[in-house]
């Protein structure tokens, strides 16, 4: 139970600092000294949870993928690509209520760490448009970001559905993610975006097939990496710099190389050091993933195994920051279950979406991170808005797992 004290301890830091207006970068910095001197893996184990991000091929590429996602971002914005998309984007879909939920929803589906330091430009933008204040701007770049990743096949999550237990139907798990992401859209319209004020353009005499065409090539660079990824297999920062090259075809060509080096975002990179520190101390705190797994064990009917799954998946997925780490501790664990197919359906779904709202809420959370620093409002700011959020995710959660057993 020290264990599970130390992290509570070490996530109290970030709010309390943040009020001070210390940069966040800075904070989760901080936050990760504290769990490290207070976890109990020693000064080696804590060593080399540092040494590990830095010579870990998967923490290096998250590394090198921010990079580029900054250097990326920071271009398309400073050469006027993402001020043409949005253009070119009204003019097709004239009412910008709507353009709030789709903009950031098309770049979640980028499966790159982070991918809010894209969509959070296109949201601050418009939001100022709009008189949107800013932390309700950040709720919604990160609520409609996250769409992507619950449905696309080829989503880190799911993927790792399917190594972990390869006999289940991948189409019947989305099918299943369906009822949580449907009413999560919903309330989230609901609650953040109904009641914006904002005038619809009824003019369809400018839509012509050439804004399909001049969206279709402004949107290139945040898309054809992903293609490329798919194709080749290469890994996303590799080819990012294809990306990178689109927009520079796409620019006026001015101070190119030097816009390039000054769009990489420091801070966001030091943050991403912070944060995958910490997940490496949490992983070798060995008491604390022992406490949960025991009490699956132990656990007897549908209900209890249902309670423990929340608990430890919401538990994990939080204090990592990383659906995926949740899963890759929690699947295991439900995988050794002796159950029907169907039941485990049941447990996976379950699993997988309380990972999922664990990390969505997690202060560790990069796009939350990058959203935060963009919107430049603190944690706490965030957590206010999403109060009466947090609870109908829950009630959704429940609803929708008690409708697939009744079903």
């Amino acid at each position: 139970m020290s264990q599970i004290a130390t992290v509570l301890i070490s996530f109290s830091v970030i709010p309390i600092l943040g009020r001070k207006k210390i940069k966040l970068s800075y904070v989760l910095l901080i936050s990760a000294g504290v769990l490290g001197l207070l976890s109990g893996i020693g000064i080696k184990g804590v060593f080399d949870s540092v040494l590990n991000v830095f010579i870990k091929t998967s923490s290096i590429e998250v590394l090198l993928t921010i990079m580029m996602v900054s250097i990326l971002g920071g271009i398309m914005k400073h050469y006027k690509i993402l001020d043409k998309i949005v253009e070119n984007i009204l003019i097709l879909i004239p009412n910008k209520k709507m353009i709030l939920m789709i903009l950031p929803a098309l770049i979640g589906i980028l499966t790159i760490p982070g991918g809010a330091l894209l969509s959070a430009p296109f949201i601050y933008d418009l939001g100022e448009e709009m008189n949107i204040p800013p932390r309700r701007r950040a709720v919604i770049n990160l609520v409609f970001r996250h769409i992507a990743m619950l449905l696309m096949p080829y989503s880190t999550g799911l993927l790792l559905i399917a190594a972990t237990i390869p006999n289940l139907n991948m189409m019947k798990i989305i099918s299943n993610n369906l009822l949580f992401v449907v009413p999560v859209i919903l309330v989230g319209y609901l609650m953040f975006i109904r009641n914006i004020k904002s005038e619809k353009n009824d003019d369809t005499s400018k839509r012509t097939k050439k804004n399909v065409y001049n969206l279709t090539i402004l949107t290139l660079p945040i898309y054809i990496c992903v293609i490329i990824n798919i194709v080749t297999g290469l890994p996303l920062y590799m080819t990012m710099i294809i990306s990178i090259l689109a927009v520079y075809f796409l620019s006026n060509k001015i101070d190119f190389v030097k816009t390039t080096i000054k769009s990489i975002s420091w801070q966001t990179i030091i943050m991403v050091i912070a944060i995958l520190i910490m997940k490496e101390i949490i992983l070798k705190m060995d008491d604390l993933l022992l406490i949960f797994n025991n009490l699956i064990k132990e656990s007897t009917n549908i209900l209890s195994i249902l309670f423990v799954l929340f608990i430890a998946s919401v538990f994990f997925g939080f204090i990592t920051g990383n659906q995926t780490t949740s899963l890759a501790i929690m699947l295991p664990m439900v995988s050794q279950l002796q159950i029907s197919e169907e039941i485990m359906y049941i447990y996976v779904y379950f699993t997988f979406t309380s990972a999922f709202f664990g990390y969505f809420f997690s202060p560790l959370h990069l796009c939350q991170a990058f959203t935060v620093q963009r919107m430049n409002i603190s944690t706490l700011d965030l957590y206010k808005e999403y109060k009466y959020y947090i609870l109908f995710m829950i009630i959704i959660l429940f609803v929708s797992v008690c409708l697939i057993i009744a079903i």
